[in-house]
């Protein structure tokens, strides 16, 4: 058993997809929502969970013919790689070929995507599709409780791809977990570990079950680590394993990904942190000013195609009234048709002087949901 650089642990060589992953160079793509099991442990936010929904990292389509904002999303983070995820990828079957088809054709055969799935909806026509679209590497996610579908291990096989095992470390659950890895050991490749986490939408299930958070500053689950480090040594001599923990997905692979995008993506205004977020100012209508409810406020807004147009108008008129008194070249104040505000430099926000506008100078994530750090009104 090795510890890594990156908070894990392994036995063996990374799967091809973590060591994209841990650099920040994959895409998370969010396929869909829907999900026919329902898994007490499931960590999907609200905003994803049981919706047809499509995510690019945290860039929300606006349907799911908008493989722009894929690519887009891709190129501002270099991705090398991409990993389908859900929900169940293979509820909307056709979404999941077509999208690796189209980020195959667009970044050529040596961009590498894997796949998350059940086994509940796996059938060979269905694997043949997604073979034949060019899929690299599919991870499976079996049921704990249910071995019905156990079996259908041997359709994927059929199959000259790489085939993972990805499943959560449960405090408690050794038995089943050791039944399930000596089932499974023989017919994968790999098998990644993760580290049980709690998150808003598991938290309920998890404490009904007597299960806790390690310490106050983790979303790891106590005994989780303890689980998974008897499994490494256990199992590790025969079969490639990773154990990947929360302070990975947070400090390492979003971190790094976080970097990257924040490069890609600052306008001649920012100013990109060292961890890589954004510093910037905004220049806020009175009425739009974050505060409480501000995220929803905006979101229904910009649902409203006719109000959100006349904000626009209204952000327009002011940041052609502000170039001309305040002389900002161009390029250094702009519309920001997301979020319904003026971002330009922060000692640009600092001289503004307008009774209608709330000046502020903000940290914020590069995403494209540009979620908040901090925000100073100035």
């Amino acid at each position: 058993m090795q510890k890594t650089k990156f908070y894990s642990w392994k036995t063996g060589k990374l799967a091809e997809g973590c060591r994209l992953c841990v650099e920040g160079h994959k895409l998370v793509l969010f396929v869909t929502g829907l999900c026919p099991r329902n898994c007490f442990y499931c960590p999907i936010s609200d905003t994803k969970k049981d919706k047809d929904v499509v995510y690019a990292n945290e860039w929300r389509l606006g349907n799911e013919d908008d493989t722009r904002a894929i690519i887009e999303e891709a190129r501002l983070t270099e991705a090398k790689g991409a990993s389908l995820t859900g929900g169940d990828p293979l509820l909307p079957l056709n979404r999941s070929v077509r999208y690796i088809r189209m980020l195959k054709r667009r970044f050529g055969k040596k961009f590498h995507i894997h796949l998350y799935a059940s086994l509940g909806l796996m059938a060979e026509k269905s694997l043949a599709k997604l073979y034949n679209a060019g899929l690299d590497e599919i991870r499976i996610h079996p049921d704990f409780e249910d071995r019905k579908h156990w079996q259908k291990i041997d359709l994927i096989n059929k199959f000259n791809w790489r085939v993972g095992m990805e499943i959560p470390a449960i405090p408690g659950w050794k038995k089943k977990t050791e039944e399930m890895i000596d089932y499974f050991m023989d017919k994968v490749d790999f098998l990644n570990i993760n580290e049980l986490e709690i998150s808003d939408t598991n938290a309920q299930h998890l404490v009904e079950r007597g299960f806790i958070p390690k310490n106050r500053i983790s979303y790891g689950i106590k005994g989780s680590q303890q689980l998974a480090f008897h499994l490494l040594r256990k199992y590790g001599k025969r079969l490639p394993i990773h154990y990947c923990t929360t302070t990975l997905k947070d400090k390492v692979q979003l971190a790094n990904r976080m970097k990257i995008r924040a490069k890609n993506a600052a306008k001649p205004y920012d100013l990109v942190t060292e961890d890589g977020m954004l510093f910037r100012g905004a220049l806020y209508l009175k009425e739009l000013k974050p505060g409480f409810g501000y995220r929803r406020k905006i979101s229904k807004i910009v649902s409203d195609k006719a109000v959100k147009q006349r904000i626009i108008k209204k952000l327009q008129k002011t940041m052609k009234m502000l170039q001309k008194g305040y002389k900002i070249k161009k390029g250094y104040i702009i519309i920001d048709e997301n979020k319904l505000r003026l971002l330009t430099a922060p000692a640009i926000a600092m001289l503004i002087k307008q009774k209608d506008l709330k000046p502020a100078v903000v940290t914020e994530y590069p995403t494209w949901d540009q979620t908040e750090v901090e925000v100073v009104f100035v």
